[in-house]
């Protein structure tokens, strides 16, 4: 068997691992793709995946159940280096470490392809409804110094290869300050019927922000609106108004995290 067909079977077996290896659901998270056009890989191309994230249940240490050594591959080299492992020339695929901001991975990349055009894409994970603690991601090519958001959006990033040369990259995780809106304002009742309460308040400058209305008595408190709304203003119908009645409002940002309540507004029974 030729030393060429050793490394692939190696680098089948690694995939095989990378697809057995159970998925353990992180605070945070991206998946990197970095491949190269090569002749005698599958479809062409020579790929690896890089798996990057935080979890309550990981440590900065290696964790052999979440953490995935990288196996030697032949025409392309993309691994995680962790500067807190005790032993030295640790490269790994997947790393998770603590649910802590900031984290920063080192990534190194490198291919026996000249002048092939290597490329490098990923997302961070989509946005968690009222999850007020999620970070902002990003890669920087220490090459350039250029650095790519890591949104939403897919990030495609290509650069020439030179055999022989090791490209460095960093990706880092920040926790996003202020995400939280502020609560609302004034909010109180021009009107009232029989069995309605028409609510009013003021909302931010942010055209983006949406609300929640919340309804309380004796009872507990329910969620009036299903979804937010855009408007500053909400009709609660079907009310019984011979029991003493509290709303509250929260803002809800474009990102799904959403505020305190603000300042409650109370109607006494309907006599």
């Amino acid at each position: 068997m030729s030393a060429l067909k050793r490394k692939w079977i190696l680098a089948a077996l690694a995939g095989w691992l990378a697809a057995v290896v159970p998925l353990v659901a992180s605070g945070a998270e991206i998946q990197l793709t970095v491949s190269v056009p090569h002749p005698d890989a599958e479809g062409g191309v020579a790929t690896n995946r890089l798996r990057l994230g935080m979890t309550p249940s990981a440590t900065n240490a290696f964790d052999p159940s979440l953490d995935l050594k990288a196996f030697p591959s032949p025409g392309l080299s993309a691994a995680v280096w962790h500067p807190e492992y005790a032993t030295a020339q640790q490269s790994l695929w997947w790393d998770l470490r603590e649910d802590a901001f900031p984290q920063v991975w080192e990534v190194e990349v490198s291919s026996d392809r000249p002048n092939a055009s290597i490329t490098i894409s990923g997302a961070a994970p989509p946005t968690v409804p009222n999850d007020c603690s999620q970070g902002q991601w990003t890669l920087r090519d220490t090459e350039t110094n250029q650095i790519f958001e890591l949104g939403v959006s897919p990030l495609t990033y290509q650069y020439l290869n030179t055999a022989g040369v090791t490209r460095r990259f960093v990706v880092r995780a920040d926790e996003l300050s202020a995400m939280s809106p502020p609560e609302p304002q004034n909010l109180w009742s021009p009107r009232q019927g029989r069995a309605s309460v028409y609510l009013a308040w003021s909302g931010t400058d942010d055209p983006s922000t949406r609300y929640h209305v919340y309804r309380e008595t004796a009872q507990g408190t329910v969620r009036l609106t299903e979804t937010s709304i855009a408007t500053a203003s909400f009709v609660d119908t079907g009310v019984d108004r011979t029991v003493p009645l509290t709303y509250r409002i929260t803002a809800v940002a474009e990102s799904g995290c959403e505020s305190g309540y603000s300042t409650p507004f109370t109607l006494a029974p309907h006599r």
